[in-house]
């Protein structure tokens, strides 16, 4: 039996209480943080801009009318001057083994949805990239030995062009969340040490990481991560600029570590200049540096650098017999620093630092661990080394006064001076913050001031800091390295009783390594017994072969029962906890900018994932009776729209006539669902309808008129050939789209060409592209196709396809079985599973560790100092809920193949799992309602439905943009504010029901119903215009009030169903939406008219 993790709380009465008391902090200035946020700020930090627009101009003129509003993103890109210099070109691989290996365990992985080379074996014509385009320098050799890198990925700003070729310059761009830490990898020049003699500069050039703590800014429409420079601190090794020739790379510049897996959890760094590695891990407590020796087998001597002063510096307090650790003990052991002249100097006797009093700097002797607290910041940093070392420290005598926006000051410089060399090859140094408000006595105020709104004790409280530090110290040599992945889909559906039973077990292998082992090899592979499978979903640590992922020994199972991370409050409620207590109140955590995050225990998080209902073109309930009419009505007009001629040649961007073919898939499989209650065939397939309303809408059904044989078969004729032109290699010289679809070698992607479109006045909607491949307009201009070539939004555009897809092939299943490999490349795209399909990265989109999908792709990473980010939360839904509807559609067609049917079952699963996270996270990250959950509750206050992520001070009930570190009300396309409702809500489609909780669409009915009518007034009629009065109607039914959203649909113009702004939305479906609804016992929607 596996043991239940451990949720980090209080340590057991056996355990030793370890108290941290540090001296007071005096007073010093200190600026602001650069970016406060005001209440009505709407561009905080907009750097960039992606043609995200939501309303084409005309259905006939998509690719010259959807223009790109990216002015100053274009002018910052044309300054990189095509920085990149790799050829980009590698080869594909795959691997036959179904377990991924590491050193604590393995991770069961799917087999490929398909090993078909898009180039080779499905004939698509192939490129390599330049410039901007290519992967950067950083990349090294995984650019070549890989046949696909991530695009979308949460640390690619560590790999930006810039910061490849020198990461001073790339500025607070080459920075990440890791959450809780924002890293970066460009230190502060050192202050040169005193030497006596003149020396020719006054600083030294430093490579490493530096860490910083970031607090919470939030407005009532927008929040971001903003931290001080000055209060980080920078571990790394002094780089002497002499030894080194100058060559084309910078002497702080890295390359992603070739002997490291490419792993989404994480990113290893090796430096090119100095030996040394830091592996860089979503949620890691500390942040790590892995120094080896030179060409003279000397060890490389770490540096730490910090913009505050110390007050107070304490050696291996761990190793006293008692439990004070407190500076002002007489039997702890002390540091002082000397100071940065060398010379002495007298203090201010009310604002000591920890100086030397002839400001001579002293070696002392460290067995395991420093405690800084710094002056200013009022942080308290600890330093763990993996082996005994020998240090000397340099600090200011008085704080320098910092003003915000200049570049860091450094006052504190820590030399390790002599390592203790043994067999080990390697030093390992590790820091951690231990309390962001230690004294509660520091000039910068603002972090005590945010632990004091918090409704709970954080890590930095007096009754946890002594327990964490305790923790930290346990799990100090214990590391992650290159963290694995794992997703363990139900094989067989007879495995599950109910349909809605399906789980996938979701596995984050931490790939724990000891500092202070020899070993720190991958586990095993002899091939022992061991089951891959996950045997039961309880259990945050593998350790026996009857429950396990792995096979270790006693001795490592003991070792790794110390390792540690931050989760979040998704992981913690799908990681099994060995408390009873369900209010967190022993747990140690903290603010993130995602919600309260806490360490938890073990080397292997195994987290079940429920799919939930499956998907379905249906409804949970047939539509009302009375609205049966109604929805006939409009589909007599809508089965005989007519696709333009340039979408029906591919002749347009990827964006809107996908939308558009989505739109008439949607007509067909509304008509087909009114032709089976008319004919009382299949009619048991609602969820959430008894017999009786089941029985009143066939008879409705059987009351209409329904659309000819013939019509379905004509709207199915152009459905089909708009979605197979694209899936036609060879451009237009072979019967494929104008713009035709290739395949990117350097990064391993689906992108289409572009197109350059011609027209003659008055005849728009048959116009051509006159350009042909290899002249590739959206390769070449990141303002082409939304940036599709760029791997931006790749999964709304393709998600649109894939759904269109799915309603052919369920429709029509030997053209499914054609076409189904073809309609795989968008799949494995935007979500290829296994790692044996080398041709793409695994899931693109996919962050796992906050569980949502990222649509900013290559320019991201060079632009944004937020990371990336995605606008349209129900796209993404979308694209997963059509990827699942594919699969289902497929295991149809394929029912009497089982080679082929298990494919298409792990499509399907595939596409449910995502669209499961895909949920859940939009109601975390993007959805704003209700109050805090109960790991924020206060005594006596009740639980809410739902878990609000962010603080009071946001007043909007969505999020419009979110960020790795920030999250804005406000869209790429428009600054009206019903585009920042609506967008979160398109398209229209029964996975809504799930994505749309009625109490959070009772919040925002009224706030959309006056966003809409201020529209109006202030832009003649935008909201009705641009359709997304549509949507309205859709939240007014999401309400309960489905009468009333019937009626105000129906009075809305039909041209605006066949204008540019209702892309997407039909007055069919939209009638069939409202009228599907759930009838709910109270509204929110009667505070507006």
């Amino acid at each position: 039996m596996a043991p239940t993790p451990k949720r980090y709380g209080s340590i057991s009465s056996d355990e030793q209480d370890v108290e941290v008391e540090l001296l007071p902090t005096g007073e010093a200035y200190i600026g602001t943080v650069d970016d406060e946020i005001g209440s009505n700020n709407k561009t905080t930090h907009r750097y960039w801009h992606r043609n995200r627009r939501h309303h084409c101009l005309s259905y006939t003129l998509t690719a010259l009318t959807c223009l790109f509003a990216a002015h100053y993103w274009h002018n910052r890109a044309q300054s990189y001057n095509n920085a990149g210099e790799n050829n980009g070109q590698h080869s594909s691989s795959s691997s036959n083994n179904n377990i991924v290996h590491s050193r604590s365990g393995r991770v069961p992985m799917p087999p490929a949805l398909s090993t078909l080379d898009p180039a080779i074996d499905l004939g698509f014509r192939s490129t390599t990239r330049s410039g901007l385009a290519l992967p950067s320098k950083a990349w090294g050799e995984h650019s070549s030995k890989f046949a696909a890198l991530p695009t979308n990925e949460w640390y690619l700003n560590l790999l930006s062009h810039v910061a490849a070729s020198d990461p001073s310059k790339a500025d607070e761009i080459a920075h990440v969340y890791t959450i809780p830490y924002v890293l970066g990898v460009a230190p502060p020049k050192a202050p040169k040490l005193p030497s006596g003699g003149n020396a020719k500069t006054t600083t030294e050039i430093m490579a490493g990481i530096e860490l910083f703590l970031p607090i919470l800014k939030a407005g009532d429409s927008n929040m971001q991560m903003v931290f001080d420079k000055n209060n980080g601190i920078s571990l790394g090794a002094i780089v002497d600029e002499e030894s080194h020739s100058k060559g084309t790379s910078s002497l702080t510049s890295y390359v992603v570590d070739p002997n490291e897996d490419i792993n989404p959890l994480g990113v290893s760094l090796k430096w090119n200049h100095a030996n040394m590695i830091s592996h860089i891990v979503r949620g890691m407590p500390y942040g790590t540096v892995r120094f080896g020796k030179d060409s003279m087998n000397k060890s490389l001597l770490p540096t730490i650098l910090a913009g505050n002063r110390a007050r107070s510096i304490l050696i291996d307090t761990n190793n006293d017999n008692d439990d004070d650790t407190s500076s002002s003990s007489s039997n702890k052991k002390k540091m002082e620093c000397g100071s940065f002249t060398g010379q002495s100097i007298d203090q201010d006797p009310n604002h000591p630092a920890a100086i030397s009093s002839d400001g001579k700097a002293n070696v002392y002797s460290v067995e395991q661990e420093i405690i800084l607290h710094m002056d200013e910041s009022d942080f308290t940093w600890v330093i763990f080394f993996s082996k005994p070392v020998k240090v000397q420290c340099f600090t200011d005598a008085v704080p320098v006064v910092s003003v915000p926006g200049s570049n860091p000051e450094v006052e504190f410089r820590l030399n390790v001076v002599e390592v203790n060399d043994g067999e080990d090859d390697e030093l390992v140094v590790r820091v951690a913050l231990l309390n962001e408000c230690t004294s509660g006595k520091g000039i910068i105020k603002e972090h005590c001031e945010h632990l004091q709104t918090l409704r709970y004790d954080t890590i930095s409280s007096k009754n946890k800091s002594k327990e964490y530090l305790e923790v930290l110290r346990k799990g100090a040599m214990l590391y992650p390295k290159s963290p694995l992945v794992g997703t363990q889909f139900p094989e067989d559906d007879n495995d599950v009783d109910d349909e809605e039973d399906r789980v996938t077990n979701v596995v984050f292998d931490w790939d724990v390594t000891s500092a202070n082992s020899n070993d720190n090899s991958a586990a095993s592979e002899s091939g022992s017994a061991v089951s891959p499978t996950v045997v039961g979903s309880m259990g945050l640590r593998a350790t026996s072969a009857e429950a396990t992922l792995m096979e270790s020994t006693d001795s490592t199972r003991k070792e790794d029962d110390a390792f540690i991370m931050f989760a979040l409050p998704h992981h913690l409620e799908s990681l099994p906890s060995s408390s009873t207590d369900s209010e967190f109140d022993n747990s140690l955590c903290l603010r993130t900018f995602h919600g309260r995050t806490c360490l938890v225990q073990g080397s292997v998080w195994n987290m079940p994932i429920a799919h939930g209902p499956p998907q379905s073109f249906l409804a949970d309930r047939p539509p009302a009776t009375d609205a049966i009419p109604l929805i006939a009505e409009a589909l007599s007009k809508d089965i005989n729209f007519k696709l333009s001629d340039n979408v029906l040649r591919g002749a347009a961007d990827t964006y809107f006539p996908a939308k558009i073919v989505a739109k008439m898939g949607r007509v067909i499989e509304i008509n087909n669902e009114l032709q089976s209650l008319k004919s009382g065939k299949d009619v048991n397939s609602y969820s959430d309808a008894d017999e009786g309303s089941i029985t009143e809408a066939s008879l409705a059904a059987a009351a209409v008129t329904l659309p000819s044989e013939d019509e379905i078969e004509s709207l199915l004729d152009d459905l089909q050939q708009a979605v197979e032109i694209w899936l036609k290699p060879g451009g237009k010289e072979k019967g494929g789209a104008d713009a035709e679809f290739i395949y990117d070698e350097s990064w391993g992607g689906l992108v289409n060409c572009g197109c350059k479109y011609s027209f003659t006045k008055g005849h728009e909607g048959e116009g051509s592209c006159n350009n042909t491949f290899p002249e590739c307009p959206a390769l070449v201009d990141v303002n082409e196709d939304f940036g599709n070539g760029w791997y931006n939004d790749h999964h709304f555009h393709y998600g649109y396809m894939i759904y269109a897809a799915a309603v052919v092939a369920k429709n029509r299943p030997e053209w499914g079985r054609e076409y189904y490999d073809r309609v795989l490349l968008y799949i494995r795209d935007i979500a290829n599973p296994s790692a044996e399909d080398g041709n793409f990265p695994m899931f693109r989109q996919k962050d796992w560790y906050l569980g949502n999908s990222w649509a900013g792709g290559l320019m991201s990473m060079q632009l944004s100092p937020h990371g990336r980010e995605q606008e349209s939360s129900s796209e993404a839904i979308a694209a997963f809920e059509g990827i699942a509807l594919f699969g289902d559609a497929m295991m149809n067609a394929f029912a009497a193949d089982e080679a082929k049917l298990s494919s298409a079952r792990l499509v399907r699963n595939v596409g449910e799992l995502l669209t499961a996270m895909e949920v859940s996270a939009a109601n975390r990250f993007w959805h704003v309602w209700g109050s805090t959950n109960s790991t924020n509750l206060s005594d006596g206050e009740q639980e809410t439905s739902h878990v609000n992520s962010y603080p009071p001070e946001y007043t909007k009930p969505v999020v419009g943009m979110l960020y790795e570190t920030m999250a804005n009300f406000q869209t790429w396309f428009a600054p009206e504010d019903v585009v920042s409702y609506g967008i979160q809500l398109i398209p229209l489609t029964a996975v809504a029901e799930r994505r749309d909780d009625p109490e959070w669409s009772s919040a925002l009915y009224p706030i959309y119903a006056e966003s809409c009518q201020a529209a109006n007034e202030q832009n003649d009629g935008f909201c009705d215009d641009n359709g997304w009065s549509i949507v309205q109607t859709a939240v007014l039914a999401e309400t309960g009030e489905i009468d009333d959203a019937l009626k105000m649909a129906s009075d809305i113009p039909a041209k605006v169903f066949i204008s540019e702004g209702a892309c997407g939305n039909s007055l069919t479906n939209t009638l069939w939406f409202i009228s599907t609804r759930k009838q709910q016992t109270t509204s929110g929607a009667d505070a507006v008219e």
